[in-house]
């Protein structure tokens, strides 16, 4: 009798220990489960840095000019000859394509043909007075047959009333009325239109002083 009084003692200890640890695992959980979803009392202490709102902008596409097949020769001529007198006149005639047209006009206001003609020229050195294409005509010497191709070469067109700088064999520089400082074809209107040529002279640029040896 008290062999099975002490089994049983045992037995209801055994599973009153069972019990209790089987409601501290449960009340763990509980308060696990309670911390995931009760946010903390001091939200400064955790609280992440806010980041800054990127503003929506407009992006605009810069223009690149695309150049068709060909044009791209039209930025440099082909030298006929070399110098520094060679490349000064064409950086000066490049820094002006595109100033429009103004009657007797020889700055950056504007320019007529012949105020074109003098002005690139006197960039680069060259002493000679403004005057009109007629002018120029008189006083200047006729381009030779191997001239008239060369880059520098003055051009005249329509009875000397305008005048323009020979770029290439298909091509010159001049102020025209309508589209101002431009490069034009020969090949066309122009050409049915030439009157001459004609050649600036050495002796009228600056001769450069010899450096020292």
């Amino acid at each position: 009798m008290n062999k099975a009084f002490r089994l049983m003692l045992c037995l209801s200890v055994f599973a009153g220990l069972l019990l209790c640890a089987g409601l501290r695992v449960e009340a763990q959980s509980s308060v696990v489960n309670w911390i995931r979803l009760v946010p903390p009392a001091n939200k400064d202490s955790v609280r992440l840095p806010q980041l800054p709102e990127i503003p929506r902008k407009v992006f605009i596409t810069i223009p690149v000019p695309i150049f068709q097949q060909g044009q791209q020769e039209l930025l440099q001529p082909p030298f006929a000859f070399s110098g520094d007198t060679v490349t000064m006149l064409q950086g000066a005639i490049m820094k002006r394509l595109g100033a429009r047209y103004r009657y007797t006009g020889s700055d950056d206001r504007g320019y007529d043909c012949s105020g074109f003609v003098w002005r690139v020229f006197q960039d680069v050195g060259a002493d000679f007075e403004r005057a009109a294409a007629r002018t120029l005509w008189r006083q200047l010497p006729e381009a030779g047959s191997d001239e008239i191709k060369q880059f520098g070469t003055l051009v005249f067109f329509n009875g000397l009333k305008h005048i323009g700088i020979v770029r290439d064999a298909n091509t010159f520089y001049h102020s025209s009325r309508s589209q101002g400082v431009t490069i034009s074809p020969f090949d066309g209107y122009w050409e049915k239109r030439i009157t001459g040529f004609r050649r600036l002279p050495t002796l009228i640029f600056p001769i450069a002083p010899k450096s020292a040896e």
